[in-house]
């Protein structure tokens, strides 16, 4: 037998175990989201090295091949010469006209190290620099901004009386006076600073004329030069937007398909063989991290919440008065929760480590793409998808659990060799049963 406030300490401690379950499994999704992130970055690489071996160069011949080996119509629908001939023409046009501007010219006359509005810059700044000191001896001083704001002492002075800050301005403006050592606020302050003031703010605003001045033709100077480079590098920056353009066409397309076009092409066919590949196993880590992430750990979430919440409430009910000292059955708690929250947690630690080795796996090149999409996870890990954490892909080898992958001879040297006895059927049953044994929360 067990006491009820024994029950109360056990519950409460399996609350906070389980919410610590909850939390670990939150932050595995992030971190599943932060490497699938990373994936992404894979993918658009993959898709560009891809893109340049259909696409060396923009030469006829290349792009005729794209079209004959990925089906790609885009650079038939639209005159890439004809946009490459008619952007440098612009491009020339917008360059003669910038080299015309006697600013641009004139650059290091006007705006150089040593040029006549550097030097007037450089004066003015200067000039400027005693009279921002003079008028600091009053701006500095507490609440004189804002006695010169408001119009204190002067006719535009509103404030009345009866109101509080026209005697608190009244107070600033007499201790301003004592620490300047002027007798009156408007006779004598006002008129000492308006006399350092005005020349200042006149520099002022030549400092920045001279500012514009130099900054347009700094501006005028980079936009010639993005310009002409932007024309040096014309055809280079044309086929890298094209090998993107390709690039999304390419990531949708048949992956076999694109395999068996290449035939044609004997000189290409390893290369198209690697980058298809690759493109096709990037997508399907994504696919399996996705399920993982966004099907698998929230249906375990929702679990352990709602375990949880029972576990709560069953604290409070035995921290009750009158369930404290009663006696309740043995049966009342399950002894062995904790270490099956322990193998619960080591679960989850394994399946972050089996997500890092995904991802970090870069063997693509052996996978023959007339395997199923789904044995892409045995290709790189070797082993059975967990039941709990991705539910779909389990099922799968659950219907084939002698399934083998097939892979390309050609690329033999690519192949990640399984551990010496783990066959598939092998590795499926011992998975199942751990799956079921350990950790689990019933």
């Amino acid at each position: 037998m067990v006491q009820g406030h024994q029950l109360a300490g056990y519950y409460g401690e399996q609350s906070k175990a389980l919410t610590d379950l909850i939390y670990s499994h939150r932050r595995f999704v992030a971190h599943a989201l932060q490497r699938d992130a990373e994936l992404v970055e894979q993918l658009k690489a993959a898709r560009r090295e891809l893109a340049a071996v259909y696409l060396p160069d923009l030469t006829p011949k290349s792009v005729e091949r794209v079209a004959q080996l990925t089906g790609f119509q885009g650079f038939q629908r639209r005159d890439l010469r004809a946009a490459i001939e008619h952007e440098r023409k612009v491009l020339q046009s917008a360059l003669a006209k910038a080299e015309a501007d006697e600013r641009y010219q004139r650059r290091d006359e006007l705006a150089g190290p040593n040029g006549s509005l550097t030097q007037e810059l450089q004066s003015s700044r200067e000039t400027l620099a005693p009279l921002d000191a003079d008028c600091a001896r009053f701006e500095n001083l507490p609440s004189f901004s804002e006695l010169i704001e408001i119009g204190y002492d002067t006719p535009s002075f509103k404030e009345k009386w009866w109101h509080a800050s026209y005697w608190k301005h009244w107070a600033a403006g007499d201790r301003i006076c004592k620490e300047l050592e002027m007798g009156d606020f408007g006779d004598d302050v006002i008129p000492a600073y308006n006399k350092v003031a005005e020349p200042r703010n006149f520099m002022r605003g030549e400092v920045a004329r001279l500012e514009r001045e130099i900054d347009a033709i700094h501006e005028q100077v980079r936009e010639h030069d993005q310009i002409a480079d932007r024309l040096a590098h014309l055809e280079e920056t044309y086929l890298v937007e094209a090998q993107d353009f390709l690039g999304e066409h390419l990531i949708n397309a048949d992956a076999a398909l694109l395999e068996q076009w290449a035939q044609a092409e004997p000189d290409l066919l390893r290369a198209v063989q690697m980058g298809v590949r690759k493109l096709a196993g990037i997508a399907a880590k994504r696919n399996i991290i996705a399920e993982i992430a966004n099907v698998g750990v929230p249906q375990t979430i929702a679990q352990l919440e709602m375990r949880e919440q029972k576990a709560r409430t069953k604290s409070i009910k035995y921290s009750r008065p009158k369930n404290t000292y009663m006696q309740f059955p043995d049966n009342a708690y399950d002894p062995s929760f904790n270490q099956k929250a322990t193998g619960m947690q080591a679960q989850l630690d394994k399946l972050q480590r089996r997500v890092d080795s995904l991802v970090e796996n870069q063997h693509y090149a052996a996978f023959d793409l007339r395997n199923d999409n789904q044995l892409w996870w045995l290709y790189f890990m070797n082993s059975m998808p967990p039941a709990r954490y991705a539910p779909h892909l389990h099922e799968y080898y659950t219907r084939h659990p002698d399934i083998n992958v097939v892979t390309d001879p050609d690329f033999a040297d690519d192949v990640v060799e399984p551990e010496p006895g783990d066959a598939a059927a092998r590795a499926f049953i011992a998975t199942q049963e751990r799956d079921n044994q350990e950790g689990y929360l019933s």
